[in-house]
């Protein structure tokens, strides 16, 4: 039965390391909040234009030439009535002024009419991409004129051509983060692809062949007659609702990553609430002893102690709640030149219910060795200033165990991977194993030294 006096008398005559403990449990939960509402906002804001994200109904993707079998189908539905196909050509390859020796490495993607189905290629001009991009002309990343001081209307040698630059490009559907690039972006018309001489056998190209379907009911089927003719190891078929985005693979790579941080962060808050409440516990060593000689059993006091963490673990779980969504709003400041333009961001009830069930579990399974060991105070301590009983070798291995299980636990809900997951447990437990060897070899090494100066000594 909880004493609610007591629980009070020990939180306010030690509020130093209330304030610690508190601040560990925040510090255990702030990272991983923040990080599920962003990355469900972002989800969403992809999901929600997917079509405008792939520029398809159905995209046809391979790094190699299609075959004739995939091109006699692809022939065959744009034959038929309803569905327009429009071919993509990506590559890196070297751009160079007509009149000067400057030259530069571009990302080239050369298109065909119809290009983008949805969505809209933003051109500073504000003109239509269909009217700028035609036989002759191209468009151009603002860097590309920047690095090699040309402007709109002069010539640029791109292969074995030299064409003139339409207008300059500032957005992509199928782009609408910065992403990693070798070089500048240049569209192409695919009518003069040919002349560049770039594409040829042995080119390093990525082919996209887009599909706009005007009958929804016939998207599966036509997505399904594609791949049937195509090679499954060279081609991959997607429609918008299968196709995972660039942009989406991005962020959720990103996002796991910063989440794998955020739970090497919680195991550094959790060692640092297992201290904290070690050093709560042993201000209040004399006061326990006190109890156990009036009577009160190990049971008792462990109640009354739990009583203590649970409270404080509510305050830093509420804590680290808010400083979460604080956090949340700080993102896209920080990672505004990587965000899709039509990201909108929410509260995320789903966040804020794992987060305080994230904060419940850090607190439990992080207080549940240095509660246990109260059971061990002996009332002659008030006469004897005597440690400690041992600890207690299975409930300390059931301790960790439980905590690796959790990290692991976590770790495998990011990953979605079980081996990858075993090899960032297994790297976090050596991790642990080789801090702590290094610490009491150092420990040791300082006890063979010997220090004149009171303060070296102590230090």
């Amino acid at each position: 039965m909880m004493h609610w006096t007591f629980i009070y008398r020990q939180l306010t005559s030690s509020l130093k390391q209330s304030a610690v403990f508190v601040a560990c449990v925040a510090l255990s939960m702030v990272t991983l909040v923040s990080l599920g509402g962003f990355g469900e906002s972002v989800n969403n804001a992809l999901l929600q234009d997917a079509r405008q994200l792939l520029t398809a109904d159905i995209v046809v993707a391979s790094g190699f030439p299609f075959d004739e079998a995939l091109t006699a189908e692809l022939e065959q539905l744009q034959a038929e009535q309803g569905v327009q196909v429009a071919r993509t050509y990506e590559f890196i390859s070297i751009v160079r002024v007509t009149d000067g020796e400057g030259s530069l490495l571009t990302d080239i993607k050369a298109v065909e009419d119809g290009y983008p189905f949805y969505g809209r290629v933003g051109l500073t001009s504000g003109r239509a991409f269909g009217d700028v991009l035609s036989s002759g002309q191209i468009i151009v990343g603002q860097n590309l004129l920047d690095r090699l001081g040309l402007q709109v209307g002069d010539k640029l040698h791109v292969g074995e051509t030299s064409l003139t630059i339409a207008d300059v490009v500032i957005s992509e559907p199928d782009q609408p983060i910065n992403l990693f690039s070798l070089g500048p972006r240049v569209f192409v018309s695919a009518q003069n692809l040919p002349a560049t001489g770039l594409v040829k056998l042995g080119s390093r190209v990525n082919y996209r062949a887009l599909l706009q379907v005007a009958d929804e009911a016939k998207l599966e089927q036509n997505a399904e007659r594609l791949a049937i003719v195509a090679d499954s190891r060279q081609v991959q078929v997607d429609t918008y609702r299968t196709n995972q985005f660039m942009a989406q693979r991005f962020f959720d790579n990103f996002l796991t990553f910063l989440s794998l941080i955020g739970i090497f962060t919680l195991l550094l808050a959790g060692i640092g609430i297992q201290a904290s409440l070690g050093a709560f516990i042993r201000e209040r060593e004399g006061t326990i002893a006190i109890l156990r000689t009036i009577g009160a059993t190990g049971r008792y006091i462990i109640y009354q102690f739990f009583g203590v963490t649970a409270v404080l673990g509510l305050f830093g779980t509420l804590i680290g709640l808010l400083l979460g969504l604080a956090l949340q709003s700080v993102y896209p400041v920080i990672f505004k030149p990587f965000l899709p333009p039509q990201v909108e961001f929410v509260l995320s009830l789903r966040s804020i219910a794992e987060g305080m069930l994230l904060g419940f579990v850090v607190v439990t399974i992080f207080t549940l060795l240095p509660i246990y060991q109260l059971q061990g105070f002996k009332p002659r301590y008030i006469f004897r200033k005597e440690p400690n009983a041992a600890r207690p070798s299975g409930v300390f291995i059931l301790a960790q165990a439980l905590i690796l299980v959790f990290l692991s636990a976590m770790t495998f809900r990011y990953l979605q991977n079980l081996t990858r997951t075993l090899y960032f447990a297994l790297g976090l437990l050596v991790l642990v194993l080789v801090i702590a060897l290094l610490a009491r070899l150092i420990l040791a090494l300082l006890r063979r030294q010997h220090f004149a100066p009171l303060d070296v000594r102590q230090a």
